[in-house]
């Protein structure tokens, strides 16, 4: 067998291939060889052995054929490369006639067999550029380059990312070829340079020069002229040339083709074979016969056509309207129009809208006129009428009413910005179908610059709005495309805020405002639910205080009387026992020194029993201040001032010490319960007062605070004092100072306690005012009485 291998990569050499039919020569590439060799199952060598020798042997004469193939040398191998390749990177090495530049940026090169695209500033971004900017600075086209890089798949055809660039010298350019549109339009003549024919419809100046939009009908290309070859663009509008240049695809991020462009960069590339025509001669046409039948094909050529404007959107288009027909103008001119004005434009009939529109004209007033009164016509007979036109395959009767100024009504939905957006506000409407079931929905398009009070419109008003129809005759499904164009939509063009009448307002009661009020009843009935369950929560927690409360303050009542009348039974003992018996003994005592005969002499009675009667008389009186403070009770009617000055008066009584009392505020309202128990706290502090401290004064302070419901009570002294925590307690039989702190606490209040040795002692008392049950505060049992 023999095979004779082709490739790009290196030589070509021939292998026979043997099979049932006998041996043919086959051209394959050198990936395939092997895959070529032992495909065929017939071939004769089919002993096992042989075939691994043939394949090891024929893996190695690969491997020796490309590695001394080199470099890419011809363009139209690189173009061939799939995009899988030629993403590899492969080493280039061509040499071509530059057909364009774009500075530093880009420039095509083209051999013999094909151009290509040299991106130089690819090579920066994948830092593999070593060359020179002086050597491309001096680059022109018709340069001969030699240069050196590496494949690279670009967006939509292979190129080159140049690694180095030599100028060779000056070379004539590459013949423009004669574009086949097939061809041409489906991107296949990308890099190549070309010649096409068409008629200048348009054009757009920028910083780098001119492109000019050309129709070659069929089919409408762009052409990038830089500074020197554009001259004024404007002359050439409606003009047939000829253009040379470097066909370049515009394609998407998908790499599909989506126009094409012609690069020019050289003077008399572009030549003038037919001037446009002047203005007069635009051959002048009817509104409803832009496009009609016609046995020969007039060409690209503009048209020219007469109405009364009907409405103007300054710069963008306008809507000319001639009896039963009306049309839609784009045009770019700085011509200011006005509803009224008759005018007479010269433009390219442009199909984009799937109805016949002139595009790129221009325009001049010719006078004035009556707007054409606006009909009253609901949408859906409108689509209606071009349905019938469809089925019976006529045109539409009277007309299609695209243009027209039509009258109508509809009911608001909402108000949203128009789809191609340049200053539009749309009003979404819906009207119910008069002619079958369902609802129509439309929008009314209106300049929101221009009428500003449309915006307050509320949704669900019922409008009566006038304005152009535009009809939308966009194929929609895949069927519509293989049959006549049917409109899908329609939308009226408002033309001043008169064109819209507010027919009935829309009622409060929407769907809208149900939403809002049913969400503000279902928050206010959640945020009552959190807050009963916070109340209660919150009831629950004073419940509990409460109660703990009310048994503390019981259990203070119980103790308080408690403790009053085991006071006054001890009082009551000790004054029917003991003060009776020592009472007696005095009594006893003084009879015996009546009876005892007095010495010669002397006045006075032996001295052991004037010191017994006098013991007597101590105890005495020792016992009755205890039996006195024992029985000592809360008020009784008295002020808690007068009640305090008492108690100072008894303590007083047989003490050098002063004592004085100090009150501020009105006392009046301080409970019996309270007062009873502060006055025990003070009697036991001016009693341990005057017996450890011998002071020479004594200050019992009592005042309401800031806050009204707080008393304050103090006792101050200026006897010995103490070091407070070395002070004899509890286990020392002495209960005084923790008798008194409980008392405070008992009442919720604080006790602080000041003394130094020789500085006296301070014992500060801040108790709450607090109404306490009736029973707390009633006199204590049978027994008691009241202070003197």
């Amino acid at each position: 067998m023999v095979i004779r291998i082709s490739s790009c990569h290196g030589p070509e050499f021939t292998v026979f291939k043997g099979g049932s039919n006998g041996c043919a020569a086959m051209e394959t590439r050198p990936l395939e060889f092997m895959t070529a060799i032992f495909s065929n199952r017939s071939c004769r060598l089919c002993d096992p052995l042989v075939r691994r020798l043939v394949c090891v042997g024929g893996w190695l004469l690969l491997c020796l054929t490309m590695a001394c193939a080199g470099p890419l040398s011809r363009i139209a191998d690189i173009r061939l490369l799939p995009r899988e390749k030629a993403a590899m990177s492969q080493p280039v090495r061509v040499r071509g006639v530059v057909t364009w530049r774009n500075g530093r940026e880009s420039l095509t090169i083209q051999d013999d067999s094909a151009g290509i695209w040299v991106s130089i500033i690819g090579s920066n971004d994948r830092q593999i550029w070593r060359g020179d900017y002086t050597v491309i600075d001096k680059i022109r086209e018709g340069s001969e380059l030699e240069i050196e890089g590496e494949t690279d798949p670009g967006g939509y055809a292979p190129q080159i990312l140049p690694t180095s660039i030599r100028l060779i010298g000056k070379k004539p350019l590459p013949e423009a070829v004669q574009v086949e549109p097939s061809r041409f339009f489906s991107g296949a003549d990308d890099c190549q340079r070309v010649e096409v024919r068409g008629v200048v419809q348009g054009f757009l100046k920028s910083d780098q020069g001119v492109a000019l939009v050309i129709d070659a009908y069929p089919g409408h290309f762009s052409a990038q002229l830089m500074s020197s070859v554009a001259r004024d663009p404007a002359a050439l509008v409606d003009a047939n040339v000829r253009l040379r240049g470097v066909a370049a695809t515009l394609f998407n991020t998908r790499g599909e083709v989506t126009g094409i462009r012609v690069l020019a960069s050289i003077a008399g590339d572009l030549q003038v074979e037919k001037p446009p025509p002047l203005p007069d001669a635009v051959p002048m046409v009817t509104l409803d016969r832009l496009l009609p039948f016609r046995v020969e094909p007039t060409g690209p050529h503009r048209v020219r056509v007469e109405g009364t404007v009907t409405y103007s959107l300054s710069g963008r288009f306008f809507y000319l309207q001639e009896g039963a027909s009306a049309v839609r103008v784009e045009t770019n001119s700085p011509v200011l129009l006005q509803p009224g004005d008759r005018v007479e434009a010269a433009g390219f009939v442009d199909m984009s809208r799937l109805i016949g529109t002139l595009s790129d004209a221009t325009v001049r007033k010719t006078g004035v006129a009556a707007v054409p009164e606006p009909v009253a016509i609901s949408p859906e007979e409108i689509i209606a009428i071009n349905a019938v036109a469809v089925k019976s395959g006529q045109v539409a009767q009277p007309h299609d009413f695209d243009g027209h100024l039509i009258r109508c009504r509809g009911r608001l939905l909402a108000k949203q910005s128009a789809p191609d957006g340049k200053g539009l506000r749309a009003l979404t409407l819906e009207r119910a179908n008069s002619l079958g079931k369902g609802v129509l929905v439309f929008r009314a398009l209106f300049d929101d610059t221009k009428m500003k009070a449309l915006e307050t419109l509320q949704p669900g008003s019922e409008l009566e709005v006038t304005g152009l129809v535009q009809l939308d005759y966009a194929p929609s499904d895949l069927p519509s495309r293989t049959a006549r164009t049917v409109p899908v939509n329609l939308d009226l063009i408002l033309r001043k805020t008169a064109d819209v009448k507010v027919l009935q307002q829309p009622s409060w009661w929407t769907a809208r405002h149900f939403t809002m009020v049913l969400a503000a009843v279902l928050l206010a009935l959640g945020g009552a639910l959190v807050w009963s369950l916070q109340l209660k929560r919150q009831v629950r927690r004073k419940t509990k205080l409460l109660a703990r409360e009310m048994r503390a303050r019981r259990d203070a009542s119980i103790e308080f009387q408690a403790t009053l009348r085991e006071r006054t039974r001890l009082a009551t003992n000790l004054h029917d026992t003991v003060l009776q018996t020592i009472s007696g003994l005095g009594f006893q005592i003084e009879a015996c020194e009546a009876e005892m005969p007095l010495p010669p002499g002397d006045d006075q009675p032996p001295g052991h029993l004037e010191v017994a009667r006098r013991m007597v008389d101590h105890a005495a009186t020792e016992l009755r201040n205890s039996v006195w403070a024992l029985r000592s009770l809360p008020l009784n009617g008295m002020e808690l001032p007068e009640a305090l000055g008492a108690i100072a008066r008894r303590l007083g009584a047989g003490h050098k010490s002063i004592i004085e009392v100090r009150a501020d505020g009105n006392l009046s309202r301080v409970p019996d319960f309270i007062a009873g128990n502060l006055l025990l706290f003070v009697q036991e502090a001016v009693h341990n007062s005057l017996k450890h401290g011998h002071p020479r004064l004594v200050m019992i302070e009592i005042s309401l605070l800031d806050d009204p419901d707080r008393i304050s009570l103090t006792v101050r002294d200026d006897g010995r004092g103490f070091v407070p925590g070395e002070q004899a307690g509890v286990v020392q039989g002495h209960f005084g100072l923790q008798g008194m702190r409980e008392r405070i606490e008992r009442l919720d209040g604080t006790l602080e306690i000041n003394s130094s040795p020789g500085n006296g002692t301070t014992l500060h008392a801040e108790v709450p005012l607090r109404a306490y049950d009736d029973e707390m505060t009633d006199a204590p049992a049978a027994g008691s009485h009241r202070l003197p």
